[in-house]
């Protein structure tokens, strides 16, 4: 091993050393709270799933075709047959109707941008929750790809391309913007509209794949950019129709390079700012999120030098101005260098660190004080993560079989996820409390911070009213649960032969064990719990078994049984000595 690689080894160690590691979910939820939808057919890897917050809707488009879910009625794939031909009379023949699915996006007033291309061009519409396509417009020259971000901002809409970049189109055809060549592979993750004091603003954040030097592996930097919303490119022979505005800055998530390729992006609107919540992954396949701010971001690209030489001194780059066509030679001249802000964009605090996880995709929810992470594995699950302190609450298994997550999407005023596969689209309640237990400890151990104990179940945070686990002690905040439980069961086994106890597990971070008498007895691990085995029972195996769970500084009782020998099966009948007494008592027939 070189210098340098051992010198990334030790940043590596040392990152993971200084950061908290949380790896198992608490609980598994396999079926509870989880609705599953599938497409008619199975041909198709890609889903894209967008929301309209205005008219409750979740849009999927698949292949050419479009659905819609309507939560709050009915939780199936609807086909919305509509056609962007419809209007058109030279297309008056739905069948041979030109236009492919190219851009899905959400419009402010809560519409759906719905985009079609064919031949290099592309018209789009309004869809309404009726179903209706109203102001439809048409862009010619460009065709966006329905996988990658798209942003609605007035009459602006903004796609990318990975393999070009960042476009600029108006619905009234004027000050559209193509992107400047790229000679690298790129992958856009999310673009985002500056608020407040930088509302004029727009920012993309993307990877960038880069070779390196020995040409044998793959670089992965990080990047976003801010362009201003209002660029109307430069003049003829520099820049026309491209962005004269578009500046760049690094993310930096963990120390040097570890974390460098960018994997999903996801926003969490605060009161005065936007929070970025980034998902990378490095060399090692470990997954890391970073949490930046907008208001720092701007700041950076609005004050840090810049990363090149000969800057024009007469006007900053990336700065606004009413006409970007008006622009020194000496400025327009200089943008296609793509010039790159000296500072780096910092964290937050260092990164929310995960050992032996890939992650694909990233969506955060704000529950009162609490921020929830929502992040796919490649396995086809999805953990529930409590931000800070960092906690896995949940796993769910929202496909029985596991599968890839073809994308994720959040109803934050249901508190529902949406995610879907090639094949389903599944709805997963993020409020389903009832899987964490019946006992207020269990509630109060799962950190889930949707669920509170009501003083008899584990329920909704509006509901309920125990926030803390020594709340649990207090006679009003739980009955007595043992004296609500069933008497002890007698378990009755015949001498010499097999038995086996079994003890429900259900919380991965706890630790259970038998208690015989004075003898502790560790568990047998299996699918169907903690097991205790008798392989021959005898005199010695009788009394009472208790299985207990450890978490924290919590002990709990989960079940209990009182086991007895059976010392005689003279008087017991087998089926088969039971069905011969009933033939010997049947009166006989004569013929």
């Amino acid at each position: 091993m070189d210098w340098t690689c051992f010198c990334v080894l030790l940043m590596w160690i040392s990152c993971v050393c200084s950061t908290k590691r949380h790896d198992d979910a608490r609980v598994t939820v396999k079926n509870e709270g989880i609705t599953r939808s599938s497409f008619e057919n199975h041909h198709s890897d890609l889903v894209k799933l967008v929301g309209t917050s205005g008219s409750k809707i979740i849009w999927v488009g698949r292949n050419e075709t479009l659905y819609s879910i309507t939560p709050a009625q009915d939780l199936k794939l609807k086909l919305v047959n509509v056609s962007l031909c419809n209007d058109e009379s030279e297309d008056s023949d739905d069948s041979k109707c030109p236009y492919r699915l190219s851009l899905l996006s959400q419009s402010a007033d809560g519409n759906l941008i719905f985009c079609g291309s064919a031949n290099g061009n592309t018209k789009c519409c309004y869809l309404t929750s009726s179903y209706s396509l109203i102001d439809c417009f048409k862009l010619e020259n460009y065709e966006p790809v329905i996988n990658e971000p798209s942003l609605l901002d007035g009459d602006m809409l903004y796609f990318t391309k990975s393999e070009m970049g960042l476009y600029k189109a108006n619905r009234n055809k004027n000050h559209n913007i193509w992107s400047q060549p790229i000679r690298m592979e790129l992958k856009y993750l999310k673009l985002i509209s500056g608020k407040g004091q930088y509302e004029d603003k727009v920012y993309s954040f993307f990877a960038e794949k880069h070779k390196s030097k020995d040409g044998e592996s793959d670089q992965w930097i990080s990047r976003v950019s801010q362009s201003c919303k209002n660029d109307r490119g430069g003049r003829k022979g520099l820049l026309q129709n491209t962005w004269t505005s578009m500046i760049y800055a690094q993310l930096l998530c963990g120390r040097g390079h570890d974390f460098s390729q960018l994997i999903d992006v996801a926003t969490l609107q605060t009161d005065d700012d936007i929070k970025v919540y980034a998902l990378f992954r490095n060399y090692w396949n470990m997954s890391a999120v970073c949490v930046y701010n907008m208001s720092k971001i701007s700041t950076i690209f609005a004050s840090s030098e810049f990363n090149s030489t000969n800057v024009p001194a007469d006007h900053r780059p990336g700065t606004c101005v009413d006409n970007s066509a008006s622009l020194s030679s000496e400025v327009l001249k200089f943008m296609p260098v793509h010039p790159e802000m000296k500072d780096w964009v910092m964290p937050e605090n260092g990164p929310l660190l995960f050992r032996h996880r890939h992650y694909t995709h990233i969506q955060v929810d704000r529950e009162q004080h609490d921020t929830v992470l929502l992040l796919s594995l490649e396995s086809g699950g999805v953990h529930k993560v409590l931000e800070k302190p960092v906690f896995v609450i949940a796993e769910y298994l929202p496909f029985p079989h596991g599968t890839h997550i073809t994308g994720m999407l959040l109803d934050t005023s249901e508190k529902r996820l949406f995610v879907s596969s090639s094949d389903e689209v599944v709805q997963i309640d993020l409020q389903t409390c009832g899987v964490y237990g019946d006992e207020c400890i269990e509630c109060m151990l799962s950190r889930d911070p949707y669920c509170v104990w009501d003083g008899l179940h584990c329920t909704i945070k509006a509901k309920g009213r125990a926030k803390d686990p020594h709340d649990c002690k207090m006679p009003s905040a739980e009955p007595s649960r043992t004296e609500l439980r069933d008497e002890t069961p007698v378990v009755r086994v015949p001498e010499s032969s097999r038995h086996f106890l079994r003890c429900p597990m259900t919380s991965h971070h706890a630790t259970y064990h038998w208690q015989h008498g004075s003898a502790r007895e560790e568990c047998v691990d299996s699918d169907q719990g903690c097991l205790y085995l008798i392989h021959s029972m005898s005199e010695a195996h009788e009394g009472l078994y208790t299985c207990v769970s450890s978490e924290d500084v919590y002990n709990r009782t989960v079940a209990q049984y009182q086991l007895s020998m059976s010392r005689s099966n003279a008087h017991r009948l087998t089926p088969v000595g039971l069905l011969l007494l009933i033939v010997m008592s049947l009166p006989v027939l004569h013929l």
